[in-house]
């Protein structure tokens, strides 16, 4: 069992959440409208910027106070030095990220249609970039209070589970896609919190709330579904609750739920109810998506609460 979150042990880890998973370089491409097969469209604009669902989710978290490692890969390409130097930038504990010589660092092209704010990844990872289970370093895991994992490298993210509920830390999942290894990986989680697709294509059951409770029976206590602008849905201690999306001027939407997932951990480390940390997760996502990039604009404290309190709900 994992300790109380407001004991001894438990407050006094190195790291409020240490995080394994994704970084990445994003080209953005935002355009007037998708473009049809076989024709020249020219851009709106272009942005080159730094992303990665759990990388984008711990500076969220760093700049909000809580004290952040990352773990992962990078190529030694200058891709490669373009995230690891904004990572050093952010602040984050680097001490179990590894160069890998020879390997290109993840990118996405991502086109955003300029009217909408919706965006569609075009994406590419080296096989020399994933993480094997023999690779999870033990220690760095145990130093956290939360553990985060985007589970694309499945079966070393079941590991890292493993090692974490072993250690008595809180494993946070970012479930977006089904794999091998990622029904391990969701029974080792103490929360699952997924994409809206994620939960007909991980049970087979398209009623999004039948598909939460067949999650939580697996073993999680917790199981969230992320609904875009119509918010989030949460399974807990057998109740669900719903919590609405904010309105915002939807510039780009591109990591709006890895922003939603560092302000989940935020949440879950200042010991909310699950009302409060939702409302406060779909806050941080929406602000986010009111500028270019995955990282476009995380919100500071203050405006989080101001949006909050103050904005419009779908």
């Amino acid at each position: 069992m994992s300790p109380d979150p407001r004991s001894h042990e438990f407050e006094s880890r190195e790291f409020d959440v240490v995080g394994m998973g994704l970084n990445a370089v994003d080209q953005i491409c935002v355009i007037p409208r998708f473009p049809h097969c076989d024709e020249k469209l020219r851009m709106v604009d272009f942005h080159r910027t730094v992303g990665g669902q759990v990388a984008s989710a711990l500076v969220a978290c760093a700049r909000w106070g809580l004290k952040a490692s990352y773990i992962g890969k990078v190529g030694s390409d200058e891709m490669g030095d373009f995230s690891l130097e904004n990572l050093k930038k952010e602040g984050l504990d680097l001490s179990h990220v590894t160069r890998v010589e020879g390997a290109r660092n993840q990118f996405a092209i991502i086109l955003v249609d300029a009217a909408t704010g919706e965006r569609t990844i075009i994406w590419k990872r080296d096989d020399g970039i994933a993480i094997e289970p023999e690779e999870v370093p033990a220690e760095g895991i145990g130093k956290g209070r939360f553990l985060l994992l985007d589970g694309h490298d499945a079966p070393a993210a079941a590991r890292a589970a493993e090692i974490a509920r072993e250690k008595g830390v809180r494993v946070v999942i970012d479930a977006e896609t089904v794999k091998a290894g990622t029904a391990e990986m969701v029974r080792a989680s103490d929360y699952v919190v997924c994409s809206s697709t994620f939960p007909e294509a991980f049970t087979g059951v398209s009623d999004v709330r039948e598909a939460l409770g067949k999650i939580r029976a697996l073993g999680p206590g917790c199981v969230v579904a992320t609904l875009g602008k119509d918010g989030a849905l949460c399974l807990l201690d057998g109740l669900f609750t719903e919590s609405r999306g904010f309105k915002v001027d939807c510039v780009d939407s591109t990591g709006a739920g890895d922003v939603f997932h560092g302000a989940f951990i935020y949440g879950l480390a200042q010991d909310w109810d699950i009302a409060r940390t939702l409302e406060f997760s779909n806050a941080a996502a929406a602000l986010n998506c009111t500028a270019i990039g995955a990282r476009g604009c995380i919100g500071t404290l203050d405006g989080i609460f101001n949006l909050m309190e103050t904005g419009r709900r779908w």
